[in-house]
């Protein structure tokens, strides 16, 4: 990249790889990123009775644990996501989702949340991110650490997307470094990969 790179620094070193648009119409979709599988949800198209069934995902104790940590939409918001999370991990593990074991509190070495991991009974596991804005809601699954950054833009247009790139790559960059480097000097073998997703311009966010 020129050394004009908005994202400075690491980004203007680092040259994103081309991705496939990740379509936000209000259908469910997938973009595949080779190893990446992505996943997007628009809450607010989600008819009453199909966000009842994506609770019911979620076993008893889980559901009231979420409902008493957020009241209120927020709260109802937070089940889709975790919900909606279970049901795509049971999908890609071969597993019921209420079967999946998921790893996503803080990381032991720094006590933040990164690297979050989900095992199947069988003993498969994959790392996942989750990150959302509103009513939009995008997982990210694959075979290694993985992490998700989305900005929303003040405004319309290329210039406003620029301005939300360096943002959402540190965003992702934290999440998605393995637990134990955290708490120890870089490590210059391990490579990182980013990767900017087109999204539809009405959505005025950068992933």
């Amino acid at each position: 990249m020129p050394a004009t790179n908005p994202d400075g620094g690491w980004g203007a070193q680092r040259t994103p790889l081309p991705a496939p648009p990740l379509r936000l119409d209000p259908a469910q979709c997938d973009g595949e990123l080779d190893a990446v599988v992505l996943r997007t949800f628009v809450v607010s198209t989600l008819p009453p009775d199909e966000r009842r069934a994506l609770r019911e995902r979620l076993a008893p104790d889980e559901r009231a644990r979420l409902t008493a940590e957020m009241a209120g939409p927020e709260g109802e918001r937070l089940l889709t996501v975790r919900a909606g999370l279970r049901l795509r991990l049971g999908q890609m593990l071969d597993a019921d989702p209420a079967a999946v074991v998921m790893d996503d509190g803080p990381c032991p070495h720094c006590d933040r949340l990164h690297d979050r991991t989900a095992c199947s009974p069988a003993g498969r596991r994959l790392h996942f991110a989750t990150v959302w804005q509103g009513d939009l809601i995008v997982y990210a699954v694959c075979r290694f650490p993985v992490g998700l950054g989305l900005a929303v833009t003040d405004e319309p247009g290329r210039e406003a997307w620029l301005r939300g790139r360096k943002p959402a790559r540190l965003a992702a960059y934290r999440e998605g470094v393995a637990r134990g480097r955290c708490s120890r000097p870089r490590d210059g073998s391990v490579e990182y990969i980013v990767r900017y997703v087109d999204t539809a311009p009405e959505y005025g966010c950068v992933v």
